[in-house]
C-alpha cells in the first residue's frame, strides 16, 4: 500500500475515447495500491466519453472531473490544464486507450520514494517505465517498447534527451517540485510533445529515473497521436537512411525543440543546462565535420546504432 500521507493523482485526458475507455477505467480501479484519485477531463468529445466518465465517477468516488471539462484544449493543453489543477504530491499522466498493469502505481511509487530518499524531496524527479505493446483489440504484439524503438534505458541525462526523447507520457510519474516547474512554464502552443518537455525539465533541474518493467500496455491503432512503428528497428533504420530529407527534418526538430525549451525557461535554467542548450544550438551553425565532433563532445548522441549513424550522415 502507498503512504497515506503522500497524495497521488492520476491525470486522465480524454477525447472521443469511448470505444477503449471502459477497459482503461477498469485497469485504474484495479490498482493494487488504492490510495489515489483520478482527475479526468474530457476534451469536448462528440461520442459518449463524457457520459461514461460521469457514470464511472458516480460508482467510484476516487474519480473527479476537471474544471475545464468539455473545452477543446488538445492533448498537451488538456494535460497541462490537469497538472495546474492538482495539489497532489505525485501525478501520473494517463491516456484513454491503454491498460495499466495492476502494480503500476505501487511500482512507480516505490521508485519515486527511493529516488526522493536518494536525491531529496525538493529535487524535481521523473520516474518512468517500459511498456508492452498491444493491438487495437488488446492482443499482445511484438516486443517491449524500449527494445522495439531501439531506445537506451541509460539515456536519462539532458545531453541524451535533447536529441532523442525516450519518455512516453503514459508511463511517467512526477513529484511536486517537477509538477511546479511544468505548471509554471509549460505552454501547449509551443510544445511538439508534452512528454519530451517534461523529460527535459526533469533532466535539466533534477533527475530522470527509469524502471525496467513494462507497466503499461500501450495500444497501437490508427488514432494514436504518436505510437510505435509497426516495422522492426532494422527495417525502420534502413528506411530512414533512404529518406534523407525526412531524417534531416527529425534532426532539425531537436534544434527547434531545444530553442523552445530554452525560451520557456529563460534565465531560470540551471547554469549547466543553460550552457549545454546554448552549446548544442551553436553546433547548428558549424560545418559538418566540426558539428559532428562538437555534438559528440557534448554527449548529445542518439540512442541506437541506426539513429547515431543517421545523426552523423544527416546532422
Amino acid at each position: 500500500m502507498g503512504d497515506l500521507l503522500v497524495k497521488t493523482v492520476i491525470l486522465l485526458a480524454v477525447c472521443n475515447g469511448e470505444i477503449y475507455l471502459t477497459d482503461q477505467l477498469r485497469s485504474l480501479s484495479a490498482q493494487d495500491d488504492p490510495d489515489f484519485t483520478v482527475r479526468y477531463q474530457d476534451d469536448g468529445s462528440s461520442d459518449g466519453s463524457e457520459a461514461l466518465l460521469r457514470a464511472w465517477a458516480a460508482s467510484d468516488s476516487r474519480f473527479l472531473p476537471g474544471t475545464e471539462q468539455g473545452r477543446h484544449l488538445g492533448a498537451a493543453g488538456n494535460f497541462l490544464s490537469l497538472i495546474r489543477q492538482t495539489d497532489a504530491d505525485r501525478a501520473l499522466l494517463c491516456d484513454q486507450d491503454d491498460l495499466w498493469e495492476p502494480h503500476k502505481l505501487s511500482a512507480l511509487g516505490a521508485a519515486m520514494t527511493e529516488a526522493e530518499n536518494r536525491y531529496g524531496v525538493e529535487t524535481p524527479i521523473l520516474v518512468h517505465s517500459d511498456c508492452s505493446l498491444m493491438n487495437e483489440q488488446g492482443e499482445p504484439i511484438g516486443d517491449r517498447f524500449f527494445r522495439h524503438q531501439g531506445w537506451d534505458p541509460g539515456a536519462v541525462t539532458l545531453p541524451r534527451l535533447l536529441v532523442q526523447n525516450n519518455v512516453t507520457g503514459c508511463t511517467l510519474m512526477m513529484n511536486r517540485p517537477l509538477l511546479n516547474l511544468i505548471a509554471a512554464h509549460g505552454q501547449a502552443k509551443d510544445l511538439f510533445m508534452h512528454d519530451w518537455f517534461i523529460a527535459l525539465t526533469a533532466a535539466a533541474f533534477g533527475k530522470v529515473v527509469f524502471v525496467d518493467q513494462p507497466l503499461t500496455r500501450y495500444r497501437q491503432h490508427g488514432d494514436n497521436a504518436i505510437g510505435a512503428s509497426r516495422k522492426n528497428l532494422l527495417s525502420r533504420g534502413f528506411e530512414a537512411l533512404k529518406k534523407k530529407d525526412e531524417s534531416k527534418r527529425r534532426i532539425l526538430l531537436t534544434y527547434t525543440h531545444t530553442m523552445v525549451f530554452r525560451k520557456l525557461y529563460g534565465t531560470e535554467l540551471p547554469p549547466e543546462a543553460a550552457r549545454l542548450t546554448e552549446d548544442y544550438l551553436a553546433t547548428r551553425r558549424m560545418r559538418k565535420l566540426p558539428r559532428i565532433q562538437a555534438v559528440r563532445r557534448l554527449g548529445c548522441t542518439m540512442q541506437s546504432p541506426i539513429t547515431r549513424l543517421g545523426q552523423i550522415l544527416f546532422g
